[in-house]
């Protein structure tokens, strides 16, 4: 196979063409568009892998020209700025990738064979959002790729994460980055809705529907007709609503409460939950039907405290963000940040946000100190972490002894054992990509014996 590499770097360039070739695959480099396009019309090339930044040219720009006329060849689009901006419009222009550098060439390399066996397979959408910032996170690019391959269909989405890490803003930035972004984005908290107004709020009612109906009212889904609905904290709704919901899926029209007139919808449905919702359909607290109806693609977002290497990206923007707070062009010491880095940030991006905000208030120069933090981010850094945990599994103890559920048949002992021995595999299986014989080695326990685990405990 042929691969062409277009880089303004003479030392990328020489990297890229030692550690790709092979009796298989040649290599041609070039160092501006000019020479790409000679060789792109006299070669038959495989993969095209594309800088972002070129001398007074947009790698990104010409990849989406590229694409267009050279159909033959995949694109590869590479840079070391990983923002969401460059991953999700390196998607939109025809990419069938994006890398990051610096290179593991071994990754790269599998790649490109990969791409070689399975050729064709680029989506095109955009994206804009104020929340355009660089990440070093791999989930977080892994995150930005699906982005950009699924905003411009009509797909229901579903996003998993703990509160506060920021399930809303990746629910906008699927909005923003679709042909309905023009169109209304409406953003419910399903927790928030009081459980006897949550079918009005969602759906509408005619006049008379109840007492104090005096008019007609549109309902949630109406206002987004047309744009995307987003439902937050979707576990909260109850079974009745649930078969509402299942049902509007399906027909795409709604009914007002008290009406018999329906109005068709044309509407993009994105949800979110911080529970495990394949766990609530064994309980029978959600409907297995709806659960599949709503979970085409699952975009799973990590905690700030698996994304630590984005802490102070994250920093510098909401200093940027909340500058008008305090004084102008803030910054932060070197201290205050690696005091932020350390802390294990249960409330994730939100809870970043608040700190600093606190933190410019309380602050009285151009600089944010350690002083200016507020105590909470110390106690879970220092001697206190352990206690912190410590307390927290006592907590849960407590609950589980505490129980009604108890009875003769009833193990708290073993109950709680499995309620935190199955994230402790989990997170062991993620970190070693479900190779079982290092996640035995991580937990310290024979591979037969995680297996079994495994299954007792239903882990997929």
């Amino acid at each position: 196979m042929r691969v062409l590499i277009l880089d303004d770097e003479e030392s990328i360039l020489w990297v890229l063409k030692e550690g790709l070739s092979d009796k298989s695959t040649e290599v041609l480099t070039c160092e501006t568009s000019q020479e790409a396009v000679g060789i792109l019309n006299d070669y038959s090339i495989d993969v095209c892998l594309v800088d972002i930044f070129l001398n007074n040219e947009n790698g990104i720009e010409l990849v989406e020209k590229w694409s267009k006329i050279y159909n033959d060849t995949t694109f590869l689009i590479m840079t070391a700025q990983n923002s969401g901006s460059n991953i999700i419009n390196s998607m939109k222009a025809g990419a069938i990738d994006f890398v990051s550098k610096p290179f593991d060439l071994k990754e790269l390399k599998d790649k490109i064979n990969e791409i070689i066996s399975d050729k064709g397979n680029k989506k095109v959408v955009s994206f804009e959002d104020e929340y355009d910032f660089q990440t070093h996170n791999k989930k977080m690019v892994d995150i930005y790729k699906t982005i950009g391959k699924i905003a411009k269909t009509d797909i229901n989405v579903l996003i998993q994460g703990e509160t506060g890490t920021g399930k809303e803003v990746i629910a906008k930035m699927i909005h923003e980055k679709s042909s309905r972004s023009g169109k209304p984005f409406v953003a419910i908290n399903m927790a928030a809705i009081p459980k006897e107004l949550m079918e009005s709020e969602l759906f509408g009612y005619s006049r008379g529907a109840f007492t104090g109906a005096v008019g007609d009212k549109p309902g949630k889904f109406e206002e987004a007709n047309g744009g995307t609905i987003f439902l937050d904290e979707i576990s909260e709704a109850e079974m009745a609503i649930q078969s509402k919901l299942l049902r509007v899926l399906q027909e795409k029209e709604v009914t007002r409460l008290g009406s018999n007139k329906t109005t068709k919808l044309d509407i993009r449905v994105i949800v979110a939950t911080n529970d495990d919702l394949e766990e609530l359909v064994r309980e029978k607290r959600f409907r297995e039907d709806l659960y599949y109806r709503l979970n085409v693609v699952t975009i799973s977002l990590p905690s700030l405290r698996e994304r630590k290497e984005d802490i102070p990206v994250l920093v510098n923007h909401f200093l940027k963000k909340y500058a008008s707070l305090g004084e102008k062009d803030i910054s932060i010491s070197t201290d205050a940040m690696e005091v932020l880095v350390k802390y294990n940030w249960p409330g994730n991006i939100r809870e970043l946000e608040n700190v600093i905000q606190y933190s410019i208030v309380h602050s009285s120069g151009k600089t944010l100190t350690k002083h200016n933090l507020p105590n909470k981010v110390f106690e879970i850094n220092g001697k206190n972490g352990k206690d912190s945990l410590s307390k927290q599994l006592k907590n849960l103890a407590a609950e589980i002894i505490s129980s009604e559920t108890i009875s003769e048949s009833f193990n708290s002992y073993e109950e709680y054992l499995k309620i935190v021995e199955k994230p402790l595999i989990k997170a062991a299986l993620e970190k070693t990509l479900n190779n079982k014989s290092e996640a035995s080695k991580i937990l310290g326990i024979n591979r037969n014996t995680l297996r079994k685990k495994i299954k007792d405990l239903n882990i997929e």
